[in-house]
């Protein structure tokens, strides 16, 4: 069972490094990956053998890089980069998490104030060092019933995370924000993974807005990624049949993992996600060698990613 999608607190996750490692060698993980977004911080700590020794099972490099497309934000998922070139080029283009999370906060204020939406400033309380702003907006806005036709999905009311992607990300939305300033383009993202020596996978298509499963094959035939998210925590079997299926067909390889988050993401437990994820070793073995020569995979060399 492997996990390539996992974040700590160096981004937004509630786990430190060794408490991500416990959890992965309590669940039996043999291939883990630490994908912080915009941020590779996490892999200084496993330079420590005390920490890196938590862990049987093999790590790679990886990172969750924020990009937009067509206005929408969306992230792209490198996997086997070089550590010192990757920072010299998030150095270069991407904002630190903290710089981020205040430029953020006040692009959603002013265009929020600009479209009449009834809000507290001084009841929107976040650490910017820690979280993202986006959800103590979403407690503010939600506590006035006036805000309700705003919204352009009232589904979004009962989630945080709803609120992000159905709203605050979607170009539909009149809660909708463009945040493409605060980001590099997709193709830079995209540049930045390969030149750093690794691959980029378009992550969890099937958690943004429509927009994008909908154009995910202008995607792929316009950007070079290397591959795409196959499994993830909140897809259905049938979203995941679909992905693997483009990914047989136009030759790109497969990714997988539950996004955990420790106690800020409820049900994407590592490795299992909501309970049944169990992501098998099988999708990764067309390129997981180039990066990890080791990688024992006798577990999977006779299984179909279908009996994972």
């Amino acid at each position: 069972m492997i996990d390539i999608h996992s974040h700590t607190i160096y981004s937004d996750g509630s786990s430190n490094v060794e408490e991500l490692l416990n959890e992965a060698q309590k669940v039996g993980l043999s291939l883990l990956s630490i994908t912080d977004h915009n941020t590779i911080e996490a892999y200084s700590e496993l330079q420590n053998p005390n920490i890196r020794n938590k862990f049987d099972g093999q790590i790679i490099h990886g990172i969750e890089i924020t990009t937009t497309y067509n206005g929408e934000t969306i992230e792209v998922l490198g996997y086997g980069f070089d550590l010192e070139i990757m920072q010299q080029f998030l150095n270069n283009n991407v904002l630190t998490f903290e710089e981020k999370q205040l430029k953020e906060y006040e692009l959603i204020k002013n265009q929020y104030k600009k479209i009449g939406v009834i809000f507290d400033e001084n009841s929107i309380q976040f650490d910017p060092k820690l979280e993202s702003c986006r959800p103590a907006f979403a407690v503010e806005i939600k506590r006035h019933p006036e805000n309700y036709k705003f919204f352009l999905n009232q589904e979004s009311i009962k989630t945080d995370s709803g609120f992000t992607r159905n709203e605050v990300y979607n170009p539909k939305s009149l809660l909708y924000v463009d945040e493409s300033s605060l980001f590099p383009s997709l193709a830079k993202a995209i540049e930045m993974i390969h030149k750093s020596g690794g691959l980029a996978f378009l992550a969890h298509t099937f958690a943004y807005s429509p927009n994008i499963a909908n154009d995910l094959l202008n995607i792929i035939t316009n950007y070079e990624l290397d591959g795409v998210e196959c499994f993830y925590t909140t897809f259905t079997k049938e979203q995941s049949d679909y992905l693997v299926k483009v990914c047989e067909e136009k030759g790109m390889y497969m990714s997988g993992g539950s996004d955990f988050h420790g106690t800020r993401k409820i049900n994407h437990n590592l490795g299992i996600g909501h309970g049944n994820l169990c992501i098998d070793e099988n999708i990764v073995k067309d390129w997981i060698h180039r990066y990890l020569p080791d990688f024992d995979d006798s577990k999977y060399k006779n299984k179909s990613i279908v009996d994972r």
